[in-house]
């Protein structure tokens, strides 16, 4: 049983993030020959204040407009 464990900042729409489930677990059929009812994907919103680059978490850059670097 294939298990993917996807994490992405918070935002996202219900839809994109409905979008993403599928599209991991097309790639995952895809690439293991897996049934569909086999593959589990686990979706974790990770908060703009609980990441950093270079210290300074990705919500401070993004409120002072300022793009964070290349992750």
């Amino acid at each position: 049983m294939p298990i993917a464990e996807v994490l992405i900042f918070e935002g996202r729409t219900d839809d994109q993030k409905r979008t993403i489930l599928k599209e991991v677990t097309d790639a995952l059929v895809r690439s293991t020959g897996a049934e569909p009812e086999r593959v589990r994907v686990i979706l974790k919103e990770i908060p703009t204040m609980h990441f950093s680059v270079a210290g300074v978490a990705i919500a401070d850059s993004r409120a002072a407009g300022k793009a964070p670097g290349k992750l």
